[in-house]
């Protein structure tokens, strides 16, 4: 393999988009029919990308950082091809992208505490993560950079930010962001960023933002209560769809999760026949969190299961529900697809739930309080439903349940003493 055999072509990464809407850069590299990309780190929308040319615009507002990284990489081709020609060594595509990688990773391990920067720390973060098959929690990030971005113009050292930007941040957050949860949510989710970088030594821990931010990024806030009672839950069973309907489809996902102890959308996606369904049993382990679910499903679950066997629309590829193919094949485009199938779920809940006259806004999230409600007006312990949920506490548990209406609690008490 020779220098000039290898064809370098800065792309944009079309085919998914980041959290932010935009692209990711890539530098191609091509070799006759054998085709690598390497990551630049840097991402950007359509309107500053010159595609005639394959090359950001001067618009956009990190294009020589941009054009820095680029050459960079393509010098760091050009060494490892002269090296291994050099030592009588040939190399191919992979084995180079490899070495780059590696490089990187040394690099990083090695750097001074006081030159690793912010947005950089982030976009190794991500990059982590999409390599790992993980694209939400990389969009997690993605998202969080973005916020911090608008704050901070330019990517600093950690040791640099001072109580002003950590107290210009916390004021950002207290006015762009509307609800107290997403609000603790974007803060989490820095300081974890910022603990990640402590662990690694690129900043000391004493130096930390919670040590300036008065907004409690941990404190317990009283979730939004979204059970429907079981009337309601019978009058969605009873609405009539033809079963050639998203809306048909969009009713069967909503029951089967609320009969099946308030099944996580994105579990219900990536269920199989074979995998997760034995008789009567279901078998899986949930998406978020990794814990093992084991149980009989309910009589009207499995109806449901029965009714998709046979559907007119089926997966490609062995799932229980017509939702994911087998063009969804990297977590990234599964990821999207699932994201998209739950918005329209989400549209036609609603539809339904002005239909029954639901006393709550109906989406995904309601089938999981309303089952966990539902069971508590039955007089079912707490214990046992924080088994159904897959609980680690009580105190997890009693963050689904509605409050009990006090003639209940008034009448029990009578009836107790």
């Amino acid at each position: 393999m020779q220098v000039e055999d290898i064809v370098f072509e800065p792309i944009l990464w079309t085919y998914e988009a980041l959290a932010n809407g935009e692209f990711s850069i890539y530098l191609r590299l091509t070799f006759y029919k054998d085709v690598k990309y390497l990551g630049t780190g840097f991402s950007t929308s359509q309107e500053n990308w010159d595609s005639e040319n394959n090359c950001p615009l001067k618009s956009h507002p990190k294009y020589s950082n941009i054009v820095s990284k680029i050459n960079s990489l393509i010098d760091d081709v050009k060494f490892e091809i002269k090296l291994a020609e050099n030592e009588g060594r040939d190399l191919t595509l992979q084995e180079i992208k490899q070495k780059i990688k590696n490089k990187k990773k040394a690099l990083l391990s090695k750097a001074a505490p006081s030159r690793m920067k912010l947005f950089e720390w982030y976009d190794l973060l991500i990059k982590n993560l999409e390599e790992e098959g993980k694209p939400g929690p990389a969009d997690i990030l993605t998202s969080s950079k973005s916020n911090l971005e608008k704050v901070f113009e330019e990517d600093k050292p950690f040791n640099s930010f001072t109580e002003e930007d950590f107290e210009a941040y916390e004021k950002y957050l207290r006015l762009n962001i509307k609800t107290e949860s997403t609000l603790s949510f974007y803060l989490r989710t820095f300081y974890g960023v910022w603990n990640k970088a402590i662990k690694k030594g690129y900043v000391k821990k004493d130096h930390h933002p919670k040590n300036h931010i008065q907004l409690h990024a941990y404190k317990k806030i009283k979730t939004k209560k979204r059970a429907i009672d079981a009337s309601h839950i019978t009058a969605i069973e009873e609405l009539q769809y033809d079963q050639n309907t998203r809306l048909f489809r969009s009713q069967q996902y909503f029951l089967f999760s609320y009969y099946s102890r308030g099944m996580n959308f994105t579990d219900l996606a990536l269920l199989k026949y074979k995998k997760h369904i034995t008789g009567d049993v279901i078998d899986y382990k949930r998406a978020k969190n990794k814990r093992h679910y084991n149980f009989k499903l309910h009589p009207k679950a499995l109806a449901i299961i029965q009714k998709f066997e046979n559907y007119p629309i089926q997966s490609d590829d062995g799932y229980i529900f017509p939702i994911l193919n087998k063009h969804n094949n990297t977590p990234r485009k599964i990821d999207q697809r699932i994201e998209s199938a739950l918005k329209d779920l989400n549209e036609d809940l609603k539809t339904m739930g002005e239909k029954v006259n639901a006393n709550k806004k109906l989406t995904s999230y309601v089938a999981r309080h309303s089952f966990a409600t539902n069971l508590r007006k039955k007089d079912v312990g707490i214990k046992i439903i924080q088994e159904a949920l897959g609980h680690e506490t009580e105190l997890q548990t009693t963050t689904y349940l509605e409050e009990i209406d006090d003639s209940v609690v008034a009448e029990s008490i009578e009836n107790a003493l």
